[in-house]
């Protein structure tokens, strides 16, 4: 009987590094740099907002607030240092920590060096952008 649990768990585990294989190769497609990378919230009641990481390491972050009517367009340049995107922002009209700061408990793998200059992991499949989650999607 060990014989069959033992072989049935190597086909198992054969498995799963297939499984955890596509789905590294699916997050390394989607963040390659022959392409843009884009973050886009979901349906939400507060905000619509969209980061865009374009090919010439410019990006651009929408942000619309929906309870004020404003949108806001915020515009830096990025850099990958450590498999890490570093977002250094221009002038902006926004507080850009309180953009990116983390207020639902959850771990957030988001840095913030300073008030201009904003790092987080090039693998992550989605970000939360004031306190509203954006998964990444290629465009």
């Amino acid at each position: 009987m060990s014989i069959f649990r033992y072989i049935r768990y190597r086909r198992l585990l054969s498995n799963r590094k297939r499984q955890y294989a596509s789905l590294a190769m699916s997050l390394a497609l989607a963040h390659a740099s022959f392409g843009q990378v884009k973050y886009k919230s979901l349906g939400n009641g507060m905000a619509d907002i969209e980061l865009s990481l374009d090919d010439d390491q410019e990006f651009k972050l929408h942000f619309n607030r929906l309870d004020e009517a404003k949108e806001y367009i915020m515009k830096g340049k990025w850099t990958v240092e450590d498999d890490r995107y570093v977002l250094k922002f221009r002038r902006t009209r926004l507080d850009v920590p309180s953009l990116f700061s983390s207020n639902g408990g959850l771990r957030n793998p988001v840095v913030i060096e300073d008030k201009r200059t904003v790092r987080f992991p090039s693998d992550m499949n989605g970000i939360t952008i004031w306190g509203i989650y954006c998964p990444a999607y290629q465009a």
